[in-house]
């Protein structure tokens, strides 16, 4: 008489065949690699597997920890959350360690409009903004669930949200149609425990460009700096004093038409990186030429024992590419040429370049110098487009930059679920 096994108990066995391959070849690994030799290997591990690698056992987490202190990673990860059409979003990760993207989970927000970027010292995040809250990603990579608080005391539209220490601001983007008598859409409110406070707006010369989408920021442990993108007019804000530094127009290079803001090396003096991109010569090889300066945290004035850093030619007529399909018997001179946008998202040891206007195109990551009087930027390197952005040529794309531990890839390499 024959024996009938049903599909479930095949499954089954199989499910259980692969658990025991799985547990048999984490127990070889462990066996034969061990001390210097296991170092060694775990040295050259992507950081996604090192994440896995050190559940493996505790003298695996001891090789991972120790591999990290002889060799740290530290660059920052370029972090592209996307809003696709109908409001799905998707995120992915960049380890400029390994030059490979990682899938990440899409951020635990209730609500699929109004995701905005909080820039912060310890690392970007996404938020939810709506009328009832604000909810921040509890992590670089969104697996987290968000840190919930209530909305600021004036709508906002577009405004700039920035992490000073444990403070946000929230400066600019006011709905006009929703100001009250007396109150001004360039209105800075701080975040400080029990709730959203009231400080002083922003300076007269950032007043007419009081949202996000025209002015650059960029957060420190002690402050928020604004760039207005156009013109390069500058100032900062201590959320902790609730005081206003002072208003200059940064201009180091004239011809200047687009300009993007970045923490500088880490120092006794706060420093600033400042990015302008311009328009190239007729005969250079590249539509745009993108430099770096220095600039001091407090006065906002170009460091003078600091000269200016170019980005590669080739690499910044990848994000601006020049058009090559125009008719041989038109003068050049008569085109309009599309004005120039760059975004930037960076900590103190490096971070990445961007055309704002077409992410698409990819970035370029540059690592700042650690510490001397020769240039800040230490090297550049070109990032390809990450398959999320290309997978929704029509969606919106948000750039981060953060650093990325063990922990958090943990949580997103256990959010994806099992391979």
């Amino acid at each position: 008489m024959g024996v009938g096994v049903r599909a479930h108990d095949l499954k089954h066995r199989r499910h259980q065949d692969d658990g025991r391959e799985a547990g048999a070849a984490s127990e070889l690994a462990a066996a034969y690699l061990y001390g210097d030799v296991l170092e060694s290997v775990v040295e050259r591990v992507p950081a996604p597997d090192l994440a896995a690698a050190a559940r493996v056992s505790r003298e695996w987490l001891r090789a991972v920890r120790a591999a990290l202190r002889r060799r740290p990673r530290r660059l920052p990860w370029l972090v592209v959350h996307v809003q696709g059409r109908g409001g799905a979003r998707c995120a992915a990760a960049y380890d400029p360690c390994a030059g490979a993207w990682l899938a990440a989970p899409a951020p635990r927000h209730a609500t699929p409009s109004h995701v905005r970027l909080v820039r912060g010292a310890r690392g970007d995040r996404v938020c939810a903004l709506s009328l009832s809250g604000l909810a921040v990603a509890g992590d670089p990579l969104g697996a987290a669930a968000p840190v919930a608080m209530g909305a600021p005391r004036v709508w906002r539209v577009d405004p700039v949200l920035a992490a000073v220490g444990d403070r946000v601001v929230a400066l600019g983007g006011a709905c006009r149609l929703a100001l009250a008598d007396g109150e001004d859409d360039a209105v800075v409110e701080v975040h400080d425990g029990g709730g959203w406070a009231p400080c002083e707006p922003m300076p007269d010369a950032l007043r007419d460009s009081a949202s996000a989408t025209w002015l650059a920021a960029a957060a420190t442990d002690q402050r928020v700096y604004l760039v207005e993108r156009a013109t390069g007019w500058a100032s900062w804000f201590d959320p902790a004093k609730r005081l206003w530094g002072p208003t200059r127009r940064l201009g180091p290079d004239p011809a200047v038409t687009a300009w993007g803001v970045a923490p500088g090396r880490a120092g006794a003096d706060e420093r600033l990186v400042l990015f302008g991109a311009k328009l190239a010569d007729k005969e250079a090889e590249c539509t745009a030429v993108i430099q770096a300066w220095e600039v001091d945290g407090d006065t906002l004035e170009p460091i003078p024992s600091a000269s200016s850093d170019a980005m590669p030619p080739e690499l910044s007529g990848r994000l601006f590419p020049r058009e090559d399909d125009v008719d041989d018997e038109e003068d050049p001179d008569d085109i309009d040429t599309e004005p120039l946008s760059i975004g930037v998202c960076g900590n103190a040891t490096g971070g990445y370049v961007y055309n704002a206007a077409e992410p698409s195109r990819g970035a370029v990551l540059y690592e700042l110098r650690e510490g001397g009087k020769d240039t800040a930027v230490a090297r550049w390197e070109w990032v390809p487009c990450a398959p999320a952005v290309q997978a929704e040529p029509l969606g919106r794309a948000i750039l981060a930059c953060s650093p990325v531990g063990l922990d958090e890839l943990a949580l997103a390499v256990g959010a994806r679920g099992p391979h």
